[in-house]
C-alpha cells in the first residue's frame, strides 16, 4: 500500500517525525503459538508381577513361611499365549500353577505361580524359575539358606574333678551363626566363699555348635544352660562338681 501527503515546507520536519512514528500502515494479526501435542505410551495388556524372590532362613526337611507368588496378568481383549514353566532346583523350590503351561491366558483373566522353600541341605541354596508366557522369556532367580532345627542341647564333660580340671560344655542344635549366651549359678562347698558368675555372649558356628572349655578354682557346684537370643529358647541345665 502506497501514500499520498500533502506536504508543505514548513510542516516537513514533524511529519517525518510521525512518518518514522507510526508509518503508513501496522500488521495487527495476532501471532501464532504453536503448542506441541503430547505423545502417550499405551500400557501392555499383558504384565507379570512377583514379590521378593529371598526366602528367609528355613530348618532343613520344613517348608518355608513365605511364598514366593508369580502373577501373569492379561487386560487385553485377546488371549495370550503361555509357554513352558521350569524351575531348575525344583525338589528344594517346590512349586505349583493355575496357569495353564502350552495353553492360552485368556483375556480380561490371570493366573500365579506359587513357589516355596524346602531346604534339604545346610547353607545356601538357590534355584531359576523360567516362565515363557507372550513370546518372551521372564527368568527369577530364587534363593534360601537352609538352617538347623533349632533345640538347643548342652552337654558337659567331665562332670566333676579338681580345681585343675578342664570342663567342657558343648552346645548343638542351635541357630546356626546366631548368638547365644551362656548362664553359670555356682553353689558353693562348705568353707568356699559365694562367687557370682556374670554372663557371657559366644556365637554358633555355621551349624548351630559351640564348644566352651572352662576351668574353676573353688570348690563347689556350677550349675550351666545357654540361652538362643535368636529364639529365646534355652538349653537344658547342665551341673559340673569341683571337688
Amino acid at each position: 500500500m502506497q501514500c499520498t501527503l500533502t506536504v508543505r515546507p514548513a510542516h516537513i520536519a514533524v511529519l517525518l517525525l510521525i512518518v518514522a512514528a507510526i508509518g503508513c500502515s501496522s500488521d495487527t494479526t495476532p501471532s501464532t503459538t504453536t503448542t506441541a501435542t503430547p505423545s502417550t505410551t499405551q500400557p501392555s495388556t499383558f504384565t507379570i508381577t512377583w514379590n521378593n524372590t529371598a526366602f528367609p532362613a528355613t530348618t532343613l526337611g520344613t517348608i518355608s513361611s513365605t511364598t514366593l507368588v508369580v502373577t501373569m496378568w492379561n487386560t487385553g481383549t485377546a488371549a495370550v499365549a503361555v509357554g513352558a514353566i521350569t524351575n531348575s532346583n525344583a525338589a528344594e523350590f517346590p512349586w505349583t500353577t493355575t496357569c495353564a503351561l502350552n495353553g492360552q491366558l485368556t483375556a480380561a483373566t490371570n493366573c500365579t505361580i506359587t513357589t516355596q522353600f524346602k531346604p534339604s541341605a545346610l547353607g545356601d541354596q538357590s534355584a531359576t524359575l523360567d516362565i515363557n508366557a507372550n513370546g518372551k522369556d521372564q527368568s527369577l532367580s530364587l534363593s534360601g539358606t537352609g538352617s538347623q532345627a533349632v533345640n538347643p542341647q548342652l552337654s558337659i564333660t567331665p562332670t566333676s574333678g579338681s580345681a585343675t580340671t578342664s570342663f567342657t560344655l558343648t552346645l548343638s542344635g542351635a541357630t546356626p551363626s546366631g548368638p547365644v549366651s551362656l548362664h553359670t549359678v555356682y553353689t558353693p562347698a562348705p568353707g568356699s566363699n559365694p562367687l557370682a558368675f556374670a554372663t557371657t555372649a559366644w556365637t554358633a558356628d555355621a551349624t548351630g555348635h559351640l564348644t566352651v572349655t572352662s576351668s574353676h578354682d573353688s570348690l563347689g557346684t556350677f550349675e550351666n544352660w545357654f540361652v538362643d537370643a535368636s529364639t529365646g529358647l534355652s538349653s537344658n541345665h547342665v551341673f559340673s562338681t569341683v571337688q
